[in-house]
């Protein structure tokens, strides 16, 4: 890959720019073991969907859990659980950041939630230097939709070529292919580095 043409970097939210820890939410309400969180991971994961694309609110995403979880935690237990998953900035891919943002336009595209939104944008000191930023809950549509890349470059105005983007999922970077633009899978912080020489 050369970086000609290049003009925007995109970046994905969890684990590329900030740390994220799935297993917070099961282990906040004392669900340690897949026996334990069996029952509840396919209408669980089915919720998340719903919430992150904007369908539900984020009463009516607790409200849900409370009632899957059979009312055995309250309300404020199962958000803070929930909003446990925002850990921290990656510090590890601060240095590269800073260093396009120098040359390029920078964006995030990033399958979240309204609330682990706004943590984010408490916790994260990297976050909001990042000059665009795409959630799935306000366009409304998921990656790998391939909706959610063009309405990306639909907003950024510039054409999809023209667009990096830099996800930890390969299924989410191929949907970006796929639409367009070029893309690199995230592993690590020198992986990225030795893949991005023509930044």
């Amino acid at each position: 890959m050369n970086g000609d043409g290049i003009s925007v970097i995109l970046f994905d939210l969890g684990r590329v720019l900030m740390h994220i820890d799935f297993d917070a939410f099961p282990h906040a309400l004392g669900l340690y073991t897949d026996e334990e969180r069996a029952p509840y991971r396919d209408p669980a994961a089915r919720l998340v969907r719903t919430y992150e694309s904007g369908a539900m609110t984020t009463e009516e995403f607790v409200e849900a859990l409370h009632a899957m979880f059979g009312a055995r935690y309250t309300a404020e237990r199962i958000l803070d659980a929930w909003n446990a998953i925002i850990v921290r900035d990656n510090d590890d891919i601060v240095p590269f950041v800073r260093r396009v943002q120098r040359r390029y336009r920078t964006a995030l595209l990033s399958n979240t939630s309204a609330s682990h939104w706004e943590k984010v944008m408490r916790v994260s000191s990297l976050v909001p230097s990042i000059e665009h930023r795409f959630t799935s809950f306000s366009l409304g549509v998921l990656k790998p939709d391939r909706r959610a890349y063009d309405r990306v470059a639909a907003s950024l105005g510039v054409e999809p070529h023209r667009i990096l983007f830099i996800d930890d999922l390969p299924e989410n970077v191929a949907g970006a292919v796929d639409a367009g633009l070029r893309g690199i899978t995230y592993r690590n912080a020198p992986q990225l580095l030795s893949e991005t020489t023509f930044l």
